[in-house]
């Protein structure tokens, strides 16, 4: 098997350009393809952690969670909390030689704003937004708020990057068709080819910031004149081509796959636990049948998360934690209020719930993703366990840019929309109730699945303005009740995966999104 893969990853490799194997490129295999370059138009992590390769972001977090200034120089705040004057720093350029202006900055925050979660609260919150200068902007607040850096340095999906203007028109349902930024690296649009390549070249007219990386601030320094994605949907043979040198970094090891490196010098695999996931069935309340709550909830008895968690990671036990918290397990906002149906199967109750809902057996459509090994390992769990519940099953084969893509469809299922999809959250996003999808509430405006709840979305206003720590807490444990009687989602429990790296690489950032910058060989 292991001969096999690494004919297989030969081949597949064998068609590149030479410069692909030369010690000035990168050669990346993340999860899922290239399928576009707007970190917008999806929360798609492939296409963001992609993304950060080429755009910059106005402020960034650091490694200790602090919101630091990225592409501005400087913030000023009135006394009164209500205006912030923010002013670029010298040389932005976009790839095109265009210089970056306050203009542009202010077209891609509206655009952002105008779907993220906490972008919309925060322009719920504002006045206006307006450039004031080529190098200035100024945000005037309705109120104060203290939550405006940390939207505007918010560090995953969806992530505040800066575009040109004209390309920060697009309606944001839409992706960017010629992708441009200003960041370390830029993308080479000739070489692009969604299902096997991406590529991008060091931008010589970046300047990094001064001070040293700290996670997404600081100076983002690109050490490697090229850095290619190359989609290799198959791991084993990923992992292989890792093995050998033809790539140089997997985004995700499978647990069984681990022994793979066994005995290896040039490659190793690396604990990831920053960069955390909480695995969630993610259910669309819009088509039949989970648009009947009784069958949303025996969707919750008809599941339990450890035959999940051992199909993906076996007897790896330090790589997963089952947990029901809605905000993450060992987190300020944890608790295991309301969890009794997602934490304890009960077949009988599922069947149950179908007969008082009077389930007609409309088939339960699973888009099966086959390029992500722990994906395939879920939705093989899924199926039967389904079954045996009472559930009518039809499984079609995907993979992960499609399911991507797909999930965004509010058809019915025949025309091309969906039932459910496993996804997974970081920790980052996750432990905040103003960045957390599922307790949004905010109906067809909100995430993937449409769950609608009036009461959650007060409940958000109302964290957003507490005054006390214990007024927070109380808050989140209220919408984790509500979120799990609406079942927006149902919570897979929490994983820790592996990457996948050459033995020859130095300096990657410890962050819960992958970054590139800093990254060098060690000679």
């Amino acid at each position: 098997m292991r001969h096999l893969a690494s004919m297989l990853a030969a081949t597949l490799l064998a068609g590149l350009p030479a410069v692909a194997i030369a010690q000035d490129t990168l050669r990346l295999r993340m999860n899922g393809d290239i399928n576009v370059l707007d970190p917008i138009a999806t929360t798609n992590f492939t296409i963001r952690n992609a993304s950060y390769l080429m755009y910059d972001t106005l402020f960034a977090m650091d490694a200790q969670y602090q919101v630091q200034p990225q592409m501005a120089d400087s913030v000023t705040i009135s006394d009164d909390g209500l205006v912030y004057v923010i002013t670029l720093r010298d040389g932005l350029t976009f790839h095109d030689g265009a210089p970056v202006t306050a203009g542009d900055v202010v077209a891609s925050l509206e655009r952002w704003g105008g779907v993220d979660g906490l972008g919309r609260v925060l322009f719920s919150k504002m006045d206006s937004i307006a450039a004031t200068d080529d190098a200035t902007l100024t945000i005037t607040m309705s109120e104060p708020w203290g939550l405006v850096l940390d939207a505007l340095g918010k560090i995953s999906s969806n992530v505040p990057v800066i575009m040109p203007a004209r390309l920060a028109a697009t309606p944001a349902s839409e992706a960017v068709a010629t992708p441009i930024g200003s960041g370390p690296y830029q993308l080479i649009q000739d070489e692009w080819v969604p299902g096997s390549i991406a590529v991008f070249e060091k931008f010589d007219d970046y300047v990094p910031r001064d001070e040293p990386v700290s996670m997404a601030a600081g100076g983002k320094v690109a050490h490697f004149d090229r850095v290619e994605l190359t989609y290799i949907p198959d791991t084993a043979t990923a992992i292989d081509a890792l093995i050998v040198g033809e790539i140089d970094w997997i985004e995700e090891v499978p647990a069984d796959m681990l022994a793979f490196f066994d005995g290896q010098d040039d490659a190793k695999p690396i604990a990831a636990r920053q960069a955390g996931n909480s695995m969630q069935l993610v259910v669309n309340h819009l088509n039949a049948p989970f648009d009947d709550p009784l069958i949303r909830q025996a969707l919750q008895h008809a599941l339990e998360q450890t035959p999940f968690l051992q199909a993906a990671y076996g007897d790896a036990t330090d790589r997963y934690l089952e947990c029901a918290a809605v905000f993450f397990c060992d987190t300020p906002y944890a608790s295991d209020a309301n969890t009794d149906r997602v934490l304890n199967r009960d077949v009988d109750a599922a069947r149950a719930l179908l007969d008082e809902a009077g389930y007609d057996g409309t088939p339960v459509m699973l888009m099966h993703v086959g390029d992500i090994a722990v994906h395939d390992a879920y939705y093989s769990v899924l199926k039967p366990m389904l079954e045996e519940a009472g559930f009518k099953v039809e499984v079609q084969a995907s993979d992960w840019a499609t399911v991507a893509t797909r999930r965004a469809s509010k058809a019915p299922v025949a025309e091309g929309g969906w039932n459910l999809f496993f996804t997974g959250w970081g920790y980052v996003d996750q432990i905040n109730p103003m960045t957390n999808v599922y307790v949004a509430g905010a109906c067809e405006d909100g995430w993937f699945g449409w769950a609608c709840s009036e009461e959650l979305q007060q409940l958000r206003e109302e964290f957003a303005a507490a005054a006390t720590e214990d007024e927070r807490v109380a808050l989140a444990e209220r919408m984790q009740v509500l979120t799990h009687d609406l079942v927006s989602y149902v919570p897979m429990g929490q994983a820790f995966p592996s990457q996948g790296i050459a033995s020859n690489l130095t300096g990657f950032i410890d962050s819960p999104v992958p970054f590139f910058w800093n990254v060098r060989r060690a000679e």
